[in-house]
């Protein structure tokens, strides 16, 4: 009979055991920090000054739409979206912009023009659905409506 203790070193269990222990730590903080640089966080933003100055004007465009009364109503009718101004004075362009609350890649805008009723009308392939944040402006950027809303929804006002 040979004796088990006469074997080389990397032939017993012992040994590889207390190797593969530390190497899994290892790789599992290589794929940690992989995953970590490929999916970083759309909502950290670096210039937080400059931000907080456009968070500013934006205030004042708010403002504006508020003094001149205008709003919209918004009629969700399956992936489509019919927006009808009150308080403007000429159909003249709007920007539409949707921004999802916390996936940045799936963030729309449009530039939309009023059809012959005096609606403006936005069609998209992706299902509007979640929580969005909706915001419209003229295209002289002199005032703005805004509003989070939860997608579907038969209609809501944004003022």
């Amino acid at each position: 009979m040979k004796n088990s203790n006469n074997k080389a070193w990397f032939k017993q269990f012992w040994p590889w055991f207390l190797i593969i222990l530390p190497l899994c730590a290892v790789v599992g903080g290589i794929s940690t920090v992989i995953i970590a640089t490929d999916n970083k966080p759309d909502m950290v933003v670096d210039d937080y000054y400059s931000k907080g100055k456009a968070i500013n004007k934006d205030l004042t465009l708010i403002k504006n739409a508020r003094a001149k009364n205008i709003s919209a109503a918004i009629t969700q009718s399956g992936s489509e979206l019919i927006i009808n101004l009150t308080g403007v004075r000429d159909n003249s362009s709007i920007y539409l912009f949707l921004f999802h609350s916390t996936l940045s890649e799936r963030d729309l805008s449009q530039l939309l023009t009023a059809d012959g009723n005096g609606n403006y009308r936005y069609r998209t392939e992706l299902p509007l659905q979640g929580k969005w944040q909706i915001r419209i402006e003229p295209f002289d950027k002199s005032w703005r409506l805004q509003k989070t809303v939860t997608l579907p929804a038969a209609s809501f006002t944004l003022q």
